[in-house]
């Protein structure tokens, strides 16, 4: 249970972090950056971005998030409790935030690509009568986009419950004393170790001392991931297939 806990509770909050900044980020670069070179070579950079190794990404988040960022968060709110860290070692927070940048530019291209299919003269019509531009891409473009949104944000919750060498060094532990959520406050404690499924994965099949008895375990724990991974899906697809009717109903 605490690998299960811990892989679901990884992806909402990667979720919740990458939506807003990638939308974000395709809204300005669709609708509000003058187009030239410099977006040209934004838009390349995130697409490049896709392809960089997971673990470059790991690396990034121990020393951004966990020494630098972390560090600063200690020596700020908790310097009675150093030398020992709280939020300058790994935890559940810089782990969702490393795979946050690693599956950002999946949004960003599937907001972008959303963006592009909403016609030219929808938005003409929407500043035709007198609504400002907020207003268009809020009341107008926002809801008109938001199924591509999802399908991005369905891509990047597939990809990052299946990553395990970033987690490796910013957060994942064999065996967490702690979940992350518990009774005593603030309740939600990001700053914990988290165990995941997929780093159990290795941990039994690849270094227990007798593999053959941990194949079994290995199997379930990897049917149980896609499992994991196949209803958060089902649930995303759904959000979207709805959204889709209500914009289809109110076009009509």
């Amino acid at each position: 249970f605490p690998a299960i806990f811990g892989t679901v509770m990884m992806v909402i909050i990667m979720s919740v972090l990458i939506t807003p900044l990638g939308v974000l980020a395709a809204f300005y670069l669709r609708e509000y950056a003058t187009q030239g070179p410099f977006v040209s070579a934004v838009r390349i950079a995130v697409n490049n971005l896709a392809g960089v190794p997971s673990i470059v990404f790991g690396v990034f988040g121990v020393g951004f998030f966990i020494y630098i960022v972390g560090g600063s968060i200690d020596r700020l709110f908790y310097p009675d409790a150093l030398p020992t860290p709280t939020y300058g070692t790994g935890g559940i927070l810089w782990a969702s935030l490393t795979l946050a940048l690693l599956t950002v530019p999946v949004v960003i291209v599937a907001t972008e690509e959303g963006l592009a299919a909403v016609p030219r003269g929808v938005r003409e019509a929407s500043l035709a009568l007198s609504a400002t531009k907020l207003e268009t891409t809020l009341r107008v473009v926002l809801p008109a986009v938001m199924p591509s949104i999802l399908t991005g944000l369905i891509l990047a919750m597939a990809r990052a419950a299946g990553e395990v060498a970033p987690l490796m060094i910013t957060g994942v532990v064999k065996l967490a004393p702690a979940l992350p959520i518990d009774g005593v406050w603030p309740f939600l404690h990001l700053d914990r170790k988290f165990m995941h499924l997929g780093f159990h994965i290795y941990d039994v099949g690849f270094q227990s001392p007798n593999v053959d008895a941990a194949r079994p375990m290995v199997f379930a724990t990897t049917l149980l991931l896609l499992g994991i991974v196949v209803l958060l899906n089902l649930f995303a697809i759904n959000m979207r297939n709805r959204l889709r009717r209500t914009y289809a109903a109110v076009a009509v």
